[in-house]
């Protein structure tokens, strides 16, 4: 690549992306990322890829309360199985499906019990297999308006009739009051993003009214550019409902977290646990 079309192509990674707009580069299966982000959930006094470990252990408390004894339980975007291990260990029939190969290994070789499955689960295809499916720490905000659609219908009709579908987002109360920024950081060392030195540009833009945002990372190496676009949607209880209710779910309970504390609008996170 000439001097011209680097300018070029850096500029045009320079600019803000279009409403759901998606990155194209690997993430969950790059080879320095997926290892940093399993380093990451591993940690347990940091709130990153999940959430600290005690906060876990208050959840799956309160999960069990709600899911009925021996009941089987399908994880979405189960990580290194930090909810699914302590589900089995609690007599749960459980499945966890991740994307990231990395993670999928660990959690294999740590809990035989459970069964993993290395996939994308916007690609899952089951039929009243599950007594409750579980999507926790605000995965359901990051997937854009299409796939959540898909989402909801594959989560539906993995249901059996009556089970139960558990996931938290974050809510609008999070983005209030914020705006578009930028910022850079050299990592002469390397760093979350690339184990080489390089330069990290960095971004937050809001959109519809800050109910939607999108962190933007422009990673420059030796070698070239790279791209990363993490989109998060704010709810409120009512948004939400309006999202779910047409695809056949009846509303349970909504909690101010994944751990069943009451809901109050007072914090950035919001549980729903809804019924097929």
């Amino acid at each position: 690549m000439n001097k011209d079309s680097m300018v070029n192509k850096l500029f045009s990674l320079l600019q803000k992306p279009a409403l759901w707009q998606r990155s194209t580069e690997p993430f969950w299966d790059d080879e320095h990322i997926s290892k940093e982000m399993l380093k990451a959930h591993l940690d347990p006094n940091r709130e990153a890829a999940s959430r600290k470990h005690s906060f876990i252990d208050v959840s799956v408390k309160w999960l069990t309360s709600i899911i009925p004894a021996g009941s089987r339980v399908l994880d979405l975007g189960c990580g290194p199985g930090l909810y699914t291990k302590r589900l089995s260990d609690a007599g749960y029939d459980v499945t966890g499906i991740d994307y990231s190969k990395r993670s999928i290994a660990y959690a294999k070789e740590r809990d035989p019990k459970t069964r993993y499955i290395y996939r994308n689960y916007l690609d899952m295809d089951y039929t009243n297999e599950f007594d409750a499916i579980t999507l926790i720490y605000c995965d359901y905000g990051a997937l854009i308006p299409d796939e959540r659609k898909i989402l909801l219908n594959k989560v539906y009709q993995a249901l059996k009739p009556g089970g139960l579908f558990i996931f938290d987002v974050f809510t609008q109360r999070k983005h209030k009051g914020k705006s578009d920024n930028t910022s850079w950081m050299f990592y002469e060392n390397g760093g979350f993003w690339c184990d080489k030195p390089h330069l990290c540009l960095s971004a937050e833009y809001y959109y519809e009214n800050n109910t939607v945002q999108v962190q933007k990372y422009v990673v420059i190496t030796e070698d070239g550019f790279r791209e990363y676009l993490i989109w998060d949607t704010g709810f409120t209880k009512q948004t939400l409902i309006n999202e779910v209710t047409p695809f056949g779910f009846k509303l349970l309970g909504a909690y101010n977290d994944v751990s069943g504390s009451p809901y109050t609008e007072e914090t950035d996170t919001l549980c729903f646990v809804l019924q097929k």
